[in-house]
């Protein structure tokens, strides 16, 4: 019979999650682990398993708080449109809280797929809840007239979906706050019913997270 475990297994799976999540998969090495979670690799192996498995246990709880913060952030009860907006500020601001390494899932597709089977069907998993959950906000904002007739509830989710992704990978070349803002304003103009109150924020809303002593916490989301 083993010796029961003395620590906390959440928390080293955050720890290992904020450690790929800056360097990435390839660059995270096993001495690496092992300093970064004060675990002997014989405990690693016999808790989590090895490097890649407890990789993808590190992305899958990263994509399971994200899916926490789409629950707790939509709701009926305020128009859907402006929900929809403060939803994206708080998942960038989020994914900058990192030492400003960006989105964890989005940096694990664009490193590891096509290749990747584990991580591939994570990140599909975490992209079709992302799009239904948007869908749905969609369909609210359609009924009570903010959304233009010219698309589609679903449409307007996978144009909204592929905006955060893609705002994800070019704020890691250019983090001007203005050309953030103004390209999610662009793209909710877009959607907006032209009898719907504009949908729009100044840059500092969606500025990135400015505390460094927060840059090494697991975001809410992520």
């Amino acid at each position: 019979m083993g010796r029961p475990r003395t620590f906390d297994e959440e928390a080293i799976l955050d720890r290992a999650m904020l450690l790929f999540w800056r360097k990435g998969y390839e660059a995270t090495s096993m001495n690496d682990l092992v300093e970064e979670l004060r675990l002997g690799r014989g405990s690693i192996y016999a808790a989590f398993g090895d490097k890649h498995q407890l990789f993808v246990q590190a992305l899958g709880r990263y994509l399971g708080r994200q899916a926490d913060l789409l629950a707790s952030a939509l709701d009926d009860r305020q128009p859907a449109l402006p929900q929809l907006r403060r939803l994206f500020e708080t998942l960038l601001q989020s994914d900058s809280a990192c030492s400003g390494a960006g989105c964890f899932s989005v940096n694990s597709i664009a490193e590891l797929l096509p290749g990747d089977a584990a991580v591939a069907e994570l990140a599909r998993a975490g992209l079709r809840s992302a799009e239904d959950a948007f869908t749905a906000q969609l369909e609210r904002a359609r009924a009570t007239g903010e959304l233009t007739a010219a698309v589609s509830p679903r449409d307007a989710a996978r144009l909204l979906l592929a905006q955060v992704q893609g705002l994800q990978i070019l704020r890691k070349a250019d983090q001007d706050p203005e050309r953030l803002a103004a390209s999610l304003n662009s793209v909710f103009e877009l959607l907006r019913s032209p009898s719907a109150p504009a949908v729009t924020a100044p840059a500092a809303d969606i500025a990135p997270a400015a505390d460094p002593d927060r840059a090494g916490e697991p975001a809410p989301a992520a």
